[in-house]
């Protein structure tokens, strides 16, 4: 790709992302309820749209690579489609745990009705998801990783188990690849 393609490219992105900042802020000022109705279906498109820049934001508080944050919420959601992202703002599928302290949601994953996280705004399961990251024994070896590297820290984050699918990180990596998401660590 040639120097003005990737700059005419990082433009359009940067334009983007901050164009969706404005939006967003409104999004993040709704209550926090479950939502009985599935809300609006997103594209890829609108998804990176609506939540780029909360991963880039995550990215810049965290030091965690903002196009795995992003692919991995995109993975999760199926694009912010699935219900769990659509009932209970839940990107990342993290689940409660014993030391999860805020609401909860039941929802069917690896076993029937989990308890899963939920958040009063999108932007909070971002900070939510930076903070579990980076308070986990297991996790803390990725952050040794170049933050430009995705493909380490994909790989990182299945091996330290993220994710129960063995194929977690091949997604991750394509989804990254596909909708040229390492262009967001460079932001």
């Amino acid at each position: 790709m040639t120097t003005s393609k990737k700059m005419f490219l990082m433009l359009v992105l940067c334009s983007i992302v901050l164009t969706s900042f404005t939006k967003n802020r409104e999004l993040d000022q709704k209550q926090y309820k479950l939502n009985e109705q599935p809300q609006k279906l997103y594209t890829y498109h609108e998804y990176v749209v609506s939540y780029g820049y909360l991963a880039v934001q995550t990215m810049k508080e965290f030091k965690i690579p903002a196009s795995v944050i992003l692919a991995q919420a995109m993975l999760e959601t199926s694009f912010g489609n699935s219900t769990l992202s659509q009932k209970s703002n839940n990107h990342f599928g993290i689940k409660c745990g014993e030391d999860w302290k805020g609401h909860r949601v039941q929802h069917s994953d690896d076993k029937y009705q989990e308890c899963f996280r939920a958040y009063p705004t999108v932007k909070t399961s971002f900070w939510d998801y930076g903070h579990f990251i980076t308070s986990r024994p297991w996790y803390l070896h990725l952050f040794k990783i170049n933050i430009k590297n995705y493909r380490k820290w994909a790989i990182g984050l299945q091996e330290a188990g993220y994710a129960t699918d063995p194929q977690y990180s091949q997604k991750i990596i394509d989804l990254i690849e596909r909708y040229q998401l390492y262009q967001l660590d460079d932001m």
